[in-house]
């Protein structure tokens, strides 16, 4: 049995984590797949959006601390294992084309940063999230102590990534760390649906815009508004601009092709 199922259909490359026994937690085998998965629906280009959630009971609970499939008193292997997740996070955070996590039940440890590295997550609200890592005697990894900072300050993440707090959907909606909370059992349906709608979108000019918009905190404004114009100058050459200003001239809905 694979340890990433993925599907591919109208638009949508789904990804799902496929170790339900236990959680969907990590090891080297669900790193290695779910980089595969998102190396595929990144270089696929008639992918117009992605969702990624986990099957059984949960979305990911962290790294499997019983069975990692690696030596773990190796440096060497922990690091290589480290390496290969950053992939998955880099793939999903620089993909350019809309990311959605849909999340029940836990993301927690390596999990939770998953689902932060996707642009929007839709949780139901008996799902958990948390940094757990403290309660093990580990750091945050897979992007934790890059991704929780952006999203809620420091001093916020000082006290989540120290104490291990776990926060029910609501709360992480209200901290701010996700988009939206479903009644439980529906997070996956309502996300596709979402995944749906931006799949026939201007997928070129929402990469585009992705792609800014992750380097505008690091960026002065003027600096900012030299890759805006780049960037506007490249979407107005797009089929996609040209038949979204036609749609507006003719006062129709437009057909967008992601080209």
């Amino acid at each position: 049995m694979s340890t990433v199922n993925t599907n591919f259909q109208d638009g949508i490359f789904e990804i799902i984590l496929n170790r339900p026994e236990k959680l969907n937690a990590l090891n080297k085998d669900l790193a290695v797949d779910l980089g595969k998965a998102v190396t595929e629906a990144k270089s696929n280009t008639d992918v117009g959006a992605v969702l990624v959630y986990g099957n059984g009971k949960g979305f990911c609970a962290g790294g499997d601390l019983k069975d990692f499939g690696i030596d773990i008193d190796d440096p060497t292997e922990v690091r290589e294992f480290l390496q290969v997740g950053h992939e998955v996070v880099l793939g999903l955070y620089h993909m350019e084309k809309p990311v959605i996590a849909a999340v029940h039940g836990p993301a927690v440890g390596a999990g939770c940063n998953i689902a932060f590295a996707c642009d929007i997550i839709i949780a139901e609200e008996g799902a958990v999230f948390s940094e757990i890592f403290s309660q093990v005697g580990a750091i945050p990894d897979f992007g934790g102590l890059y991704f929780l900072p952006q999203k809620v300050g420091m001093h916020v993440a000082s006290e989540l990534i120290f104490t291990g707090k776990k926060l029910k959907a609501q709360e992480a909606k209200e901290y701010r760390l996700i988009n939206q909370v479903t009644e439980n059992g529906q997070a996956i349906e309502k996300a596709r649906e979402l995944a749906a709608s931006l799949a026939k979108g201007p997928t070129k000019t929402l990469g585009m815009a992705k792609r800014i918009l992750h380097q505008a905190p690091y960026m002065s404004l003027e600096d900012l508004l030299q890759l805006e114009a780049y960037g506007q100058a490249v979407t107005f050459q797009s089929e996609d601009f040209k038949e979204g200003r036609a749609a507006f001239m003719e006062k129709r809905k437009p057909n967008f092709l992601g080209k």
